[in-house]
């Protein structure tokens, strides 16, 4: 049986987490609407039915605190590197924790599978 991702379940399984204060500062509009943003990027990139609480609940915590540090905005436009005052910064890894990753897997691409028929 699949069970089914609220963001009552998604709130309770961050609550109970370590390193939630960004999350729980918020109050409930930020809290869902940063849930659905990134219930959403998972489901772009991951069949729903492989998607969990938990995954929601480390990308939530991820995405916040690339926000929080500022980076976040940089990844989405495409930085790979940034420096200022000689303090250089590279980013990898793309916009799906790596923590996420590792629960579901490589993220499927958009790209058209190319084969043979007989």
């Amino acid at each position: 049986m699949i069970k089914l991702i609220t963001n009552e379940s998604i709130k309770e399984y961050i609550g109970k987490m370590h390193d939630n204060d960004l999350f729980m500062s918020l109050g409930d509009e930020d809290k869902d609407s940063a849930i659905f943003s990134a219930l959403e990027l998972l489901k772009d990139h991951y069949r729903p039915s492989k998607i969990t609480d938990r995954a929601v609940a480390l990308q939530v915590l991820f995405m916040l605190e690339g926000e929080d540090e500022e980076y976040a905005k940089l990844k989405r436009h495409g930085v790979k590197s940034y420096a200022v005052k000689g303090v250089s910064v590279t980013f990898e890894g793309g916009e799906i924790a790596s923590s996420v990753v590792a629960i579901l897997g490589e993220p499927r691409t958009n790209k058209a599978s190319v084969g043979t028929l007989i």
